[in-house]
């Protein structure tokens, strides 16, 4: 009775790593209600158990059957074409005769009180299949920290490693039990061990549910900040060319006026007045001349822009450009890269004693090169393998530009590398101008 007890757990156990091994691949599939997910998986569970029952003796079909039954069940679960979710349950069998054997090979061969004769007693058994799920979840761990970059990246490697403290440790008390004790002859004694070996597998599981929890929770939070960056961004920028076309209307309505002054006093042949008039006047004309012209409204009005407040705070603006009309990139992504690219350049020179900004932003054959290099002072704070500020002080909070604008090149399969030396921070971006 006991033992079938702890055959439903171990199919439970089973059934959880399978939905977590497929989860890291595939997307789950829009059911109607919690429970109706909960539903499928208690199907399979019931399923795969009695598979293991009634086809114990003919280990291929019931091999077959198991991978049949999964691939059903994780296609009701997952969005994902038969054929591949076929292929993952087939990987993830794979994965569990692996960590099986692995399991026998470290007890046998390193262990001399593990014999092949023991293994085949219920304790020794059951300890084995709880061993092999628990190297299962280190397994999955490990592909969700190397495989889904997205996620896993919200995490820094040595939170990764803190959170894998706990599986090492129970891996070394399930060896520790198995090695350094004797097997118990009261069947009380060896369901209390095999209830604290599944107890911990139990709570290794819930760990990893967690640190999953923690991982979509955090790419939600920062695709909520990305959004509300993006939004910031254009909204400036938007705002930016209404203001340009309304001192452009001015400025047309002044030109008349100013043609008026100067016939009047042509008409009164007073020369030097009028000299000294056209200097002045020309001087403030200077002031509100658009220098680049790349015909590409929103890019002339970014570059002009950010050219006249570089002029402002005495910061050198160094630009490159040649005709960017017809660009394969949308308006609204032209705003969030060209301003956040900027307004970093343009943050980080204003606390430099040689306030120094190149940029590059051409089009090259069939290629968008964009490129900006700016001075710093302060040293760029980098956590695990993201650029985060310039600034010491919440950096957690800073960076999101830069992940913005890495996320928005990745919609037109470009690149984008970022990196700094002792004198330059600097980020190129790469796009192909057509379509692949």
């Amino acid at each position: 009775m006991e033992m079938h007890i702890f055959g439903v757990l171990y199919t439970v156990l089973f059934v959880i790593l399978c939905v977590m091994f497929i989860g890291t691949f595939s997307e789950k599939r829009d059911l109607s209600g919690k429970w109706c997910r909960y539903a499928v998986i208690g199907a399979m569970i019931l399923a795969d158990y009695f598979i293991s029952v009634k086809l114990d003796g003919d280990i291929i079909l019931k091999e077959i059957a198991i991978i049949v039954t999964g691939t059903l069940f994780m296609c009701l679960c997952f969005r994902q074409r038969w054929i591949k979710t076929a292929i993952f349950v087939l990987l993830y069998q794979g994965i569990c005769f692996v960590t099986d054997y692995i399991s026998i090979i470290m007890l046998s061969k390193c262990f001399p009180t593990i014999t092949m004769e023991r293994l085949s007693e219920p304790l020794i058994n059951a300890m084995l299949g709880i061993l092999s799920q628990m190297l299962q979840v280190c397994f999955i761990m490990v592909l969700r920290r190397y495989v889904v970059k997205k996620s896993s990246e919200m995490l820094t490697t040595l939170e990764w490693v803190r959170f894998t403290i706990f599986p090492i440790y129970t891996i070394i008390v399930l060896i520790a039990l198995l090695t350094n004790f004797e097997i118990p002859e009261s069947d009380h004694q060896k369901n209390i061990l095999i209830c604290i070996a599944f107890g911990l597998l139990v709570m290794n599981i819930i760990v990893f549910c967690l640190i999953n929890d923690i991982l979509k929770r955090e790419v939600q939070i920062t695709e909520k900040r990305l959004l509300l960056e993006r939004v910031k961004n254009e909204t400036g920028m938007y705002r930016t060319i209404s203001e340009n076309y309304d001192k452009q209307k001015k400025r047309e309505h002044e030109y008349k006026n100013q043609l008026a002054l100067i016939a009047a006093l042509a008409s009164e042949n007073r020369v030097d007045e009028i000299n000294h008039y056209l200097k002045q006047y020309n001087h403030e004309i200077m002031q509100h001349t658009d220098f680049i012209d790349t015909n590409n409204v929103i890019v002339n009005a970014i570059l002009n822009s950010k050219y006249q407040e570089t002029r402002e705070k005495g910061i050198v603006f160094v630009v490159k450009v040649n005709d960017l009309s017809d660009l394969r990139i949308k308006d609204e992504d032209i705003v969030l890269i060209l301003s956040n690219l900027l307004n970093n350049a343009i943050e980080a020179c204003e606390q430099c004693e040689k306030p120094i900004i190149k940029m590059k932003f051409v089009k090259e054959e069939h290629q968008i090169v964009l490129s900006v290099a700016n001075t710093f002072s302060v040293t760029p704070v980098i956590v695990g393998k993201r650029y985060i500020t310039t600034k010491t002080k919440e950096a957690d909070r800073h960076g999101i530009g830069l992940e913005n604008i890495k996320e928005t090149v990745g919609k037109y399969d470009g690149s984008c590398v970022i990196k700094h030396d002792d004198d330059n921070f600097k980020v190129a971006i790469l796009i192909h101008n057509q379509e692949k």
